[in-house]
Parts: C-alpha cells; sequence; structure tokens
C-alpha cells in the first residue's frame, strides 16, 4: 500500500513538469514570434532572420491566388488564358470539321481508349484515323461542355464524361492539347501516367 502511494505523487510530478515545459517552450515561442513582427515599426533593427521568413509567406500568398486565378493548376497548365484559347480552337475546328487544325492540337503521343486502345504516334497518323477517333459522341460532348465546367485533376482537363483529356506538355513554353480520347460512352478512363 506504502509503495502505491509513493508512486502516484511521482506520475503527477512528472505530469506537472511536463505541462510547465510545454507551456514554457510555447511561451518563448510566442516571444520570439513577437520579436520578429513589428520590431522595424517601433525603431529596432530588423531581424535579419525576418527577411527570410517575409518571402514564404509572400509565396504562399502567391501560391493562394494563383490557384484561385488558374482553375487549371492541378493539372499542371501554367497559363490558363492560352488552355483557355487552345480548347476553344479545338472546340472551332473540331465542329468544322477541319481535320488538320484538330491535329495540330493534339499532343503527341496520342492516346485512345475503347475496345481496341492504340497510340497516335504522328499528325499523319492522327488524320487518317480521324473519323475512327472523333467519333459522334466525342464531338457531341466537345460542343457541349463549356470552359467553366471542365473536370480539372492532376493527369489532365477532362471533357464531358472523359471523351476527351487536354493537357500540357512538359517543356517550357508549354503546349496544350488533346492527350486521349475515349470512345466508350461514359468512360472516365484517364490518360496514362507519364
Amino acid at each position: 500500500m506504502l509503495n502505491e502511494m509513493t508512486t502516484i505523487p511521482r506520475k503527477n510530478k512528472r505530469r506537472k513538469g511536463f505541462a510547465a515545459f510545454a507551456a514554457f517552450g510555447i511561451t518563448m515561442t510566442l516571444l520570439a514570434g513577437c520579436s520578429q513582427t513589428g520590431t522595424s515599426e517601433m525603431g529596432a533593427q530588423p531581424n535579419p532572420d525576418s527577411a527570410a521568413i517575409a518571402p514564404a509567406n509572400q509565396t504562399e500568398e502567391t501560391n493562394a491566388a494563383s490557384e484561385k486565378d488558374n482553375p487549371f493548376a492541378a493539372a499542371g497548365i501554367t497559363d490558363p488564358k492560352a488552355f483557355i484559347k487552345m480548347f476553344e480552337a479545338v472546340k472551332t475546328a473540331v465542329a468544322a470539321g477541319d481535320k488538320e487544325a484538330v491535329a495540330d492540337l493534339v499532343l503527341l503521343p496520342l492516346r485512345v481508349n475503347g475496345k481496341t486502345s492504340m497510340e497516335i504516334t504522328s499528325k499523319a497518323e492522327f488524320i487518317e484515323k480521324y473519323d475512327a477517333i472523333m467519333t459522334e459522341p466525342v464531338k457531341d460532348a466537345l460542343a457541349a461542355q463549356k470552359v467553366d465546367d471542365l473536370f480539372v485533376r492532376d493527369l489532365g482537363v477532362m471533357v464531358g464524361d472523359g471523351e476527351l483529356w487536354f493537357g500540357a506538355s512538359a517543356e517550357e513554353p508549354q503546349a496544350y492539347g488533346i492527350i486521349a480520347v475515349n470512345l466508350e460512352v461514359g468512360s472516365t478512363e484517364a490518360p496514362p501516367v507519364k
């Protein structure tokens, strides 16, 4: 019984000691943070470390603003205006049946998913197989798609129920274009990860 009584106060002492230590650490952290912000306003010498802190905060704000201004950022697209221009050009070319103009807006190799999947490796091959690739369901999905309703994820930008996928090239400056076509109606198969 005596041993049980003596161990209880020791546990409480350890808990109190840890709580005091944690409180001390939090207080020191807060004091250090307070001394870095606002000292230049009070006429004191600026903390040399504060210059390293400020750009990181500005970068976070810039990233948040750029994601807000760039709805395609998740897909790795860095210029949303250029992407929208390309998207509208694809819609126009497909509606006009201009196979060569559409072929110019394809990022090769193009993945075509269907009953038998294929990979298109040249502009000439795309033009040759255009009617088998750009089927009526694919054209209809593209015609009905509004820019504001595009689905964006890390693998690309999806049209309709996955009939078309758009993406960006890896090189700078980026090129944007069609990266995959799904011939199965309602297929949401994303382009393969490269």
